[in-house]
């Protein structure tokens, strides 16, 4: 079954990763909404994961079909910081291995 991953570079800021979730998932569909693989996963799966990647996953996963840049205007000069997919994670390995993303401990407080 399909997932919609949502790829974030390890260099990005962890407080800030839920606001670059939230635009990365609106523009992807905005992208994709009318695509027939986001469609069925739209309504039959809408199952999705945060994963952190490292510069070199990252730099595959661009390569992968149908997938959507997201960035922070004021966060890692702007530079391109997430990607969003629909797959399955045995259709590409570096999906298949990539970690689930998880805050640090304490809270945006702590900065």
């Amino acid at each position: 079954m399909d997932k919609l991953y949502i790829c974030v570079l390890d260099t990005f800021p962890d407080y800030m990763t839920p606001t670059l979730v939230a635009h990365a998932v609106l523009r992807h569909h905005i992208d994709w909404a009318t695509y027939l693989r986001y469609e069925t996963w739209f309504t039959d799966s809408f199952k999705k994961c945060v994963v952190k990647v490292n510069n070199k996953e990252f730099k595959k996963i661009l390569d992968l079909p149908f997938t959507t840049k997201s960035w922070e205007n004021n966060t890692l000069n702007g530079e391109v910081s997430c990607i969003t997919v629909i797959a399955n994670s045995n259709e590409h390995n570096v999906l298949k291995f990539a970690k689930l993303w998880k805050p640090l401990e304490g809270n945006c407080n702590d900065n």
